[in-house]
């Protein structure tokens, strides 16, 4: 798929409770929430505690 036709990450999991996985400073983090928006570089996660803004190089994985 040509990056040019690829859609944002929010548009697939716009209506999806999910699991981000993410490293930082040397600790995996976990949030859980709804992907609000997305851009080239972050992806903006909301739950219970709010929204964090999570580098797209970061993320190791990301469950439904």
């Amino acid at each position: 798929m040509d990056e040019k036709e690829s859609k944002p990450l929010s548009a697939f999991l716009s209506d999806a409770e999910v699991k981000v996985v993410w490293r930082e400073e040397e600790r995996t983090k976990v949030g859980r929430g709804m992907i609000t928006n997305d851009d080239e570089n972050f992806v903006y996660l909301t739950g219970d505690k709010g929204t964090v803004i999570v580098n797209k190089r970061d993320i190791i994985a990301i469950k439904q």
